[in-house]
């Protein structure tokens, strides 16, 4: 009995596989896992989506098996969670997403799709689908979507002063070539966070130059930011983010806090200088005062010794005369 049952699972298993390769999909992906100890089979319909058409996922599983389908985005982010039952035979299929026009939730690039079985210990399983641009060339799904590359290059200083204004610079690229847009068409998402504190960029940015944007920004709270630029350009969507300390000084102000004590320094070095030299021309010009009184007081010296001598001279000879008529009258 057992036997005839693994023979009748190989044989459905058989035909499922040969009604899928002869299905009018375009089935390029398929994935073969294990629920509940038993094989199951997974496929898309295709894995090149263009906008308008649908993601369809259809298998063979186990029977009364729940699978679980996840939809995420470049991002990370889930936008479509479905279920599909299988029926009595362990067959499903189900239409779990149609692809929208390109918008920035929903922008060109590579998604994948995850699969899970309910039965037992679940296993989940993933595999990747894109979502590319329409047009004549992606007719043929065979020569695969067209590529293109949305690039965005932001530049910011690191650490930045509260209460004082920055200026951060984007620049846009498609293909290589600088991108001439409307700043809040092109940049309207693009922010700055901090915990649960948002600055909308929306209506921040003006165009320098084709591809060139700046926005001004005052940050008024001391705190570690995260500058996010985001750019959404004919269907694609491109990101760069850069941190930013802000406090009440930066390296900036505290260089030019050094460079102001450095000025102030010079200058009283210089104002010392100053009154060095001018000490010394006051000690010079007193040693010339101190040399021209030594030179007139030896001048002096010289007109008074001759004039003391004739006085002394004269003194003597009146002694004399003196003396002479005392005895005269003697």
């Amino acid at each position: 009995m057992t036997t005839r049952k693994f023979e009748f699972s190989i044989i459905s298993v058989t035909i499922f596989i040969t009604i899928i390769c002869s299905s009018t999909f375009l089935s390029t992906t398929l994935f073969v896992g294990y629920a509940n100890g038993e094989e199951y089979i997974v496929r898309v319909n295709q894995q090149v989506f263009l906008p308008g058409e649908r993601l369809v996922v259809y298998g063979k599983g186990s029977v009364n098996d729940i699978f679980v389908v996840r939809l995420y985005d470049p991002s990370g982010r889930a936008i479509k969670i479905d279920s599909i039952p299988t029926d009595n035979d362990g067959f499903f299929r189900k239409a779990v997403y149609e692809w929208p026009d390109p918008s920035r939730n929903i922008a060109f690039g590579t998604y994948q799709v995850e699969i899970s079985s309910s039965l037992g210990q679940p296993n989940t399983q993933r595999f990747e689908v894109t979502y590319a641009e329409g047009g004549s060339a992606n007719t043929d799904k065979t020569a695969g979507p067209l590529q293109h590359t949305l690039q965005v290059k932001l530049d910011s200083p690191t650490d930045v002063q509260i209460n004082k204004g920055f200026r951060i610079y984007v620049q846009v690229t498609y293909d290589g070539a600088l991108v001439d847009s409307d700043p809040s068409a092109l940049l309207g998402t693009s922010h700055i966070h901090s915990g649960n504190d948002t600055i909308n960029l929306s209506d921040a940015f003006v165009k320098l130059h084709e591809g060139l944007y700046y926005a001004d920004v005052v940050l008024d709270q001391e705190a570690s930011y995260i500058i996010h630029a985001s750019a959404f350009y004919r269907g694609f969507l491109s990101h760069d983010s850069k941190v930013v300390s802000a406090s009440p000084s930066t390296i900036s102000t505290v260089q030019e806090s050094i460079n102001n004590l450095e000025q102030e320094l010079n200058q009283t070095q210089t104002s010392l200088e100053n009154a060095r030299t001018s000490i010394g021309k006051d000690i010079e010009s007193a040693k010339a005062g101190v040399d021209e009184m030594r030179n007139a007081s030896g001048q002096l010296n010289s007109l008074f010794l001759p004039v003391l001598a004739l006085i002394s001279v004269i003194i003597a000879l009146q002694i004399s005369l003196f003396a002479r008529i005392r005895a005269s009258y003697r």
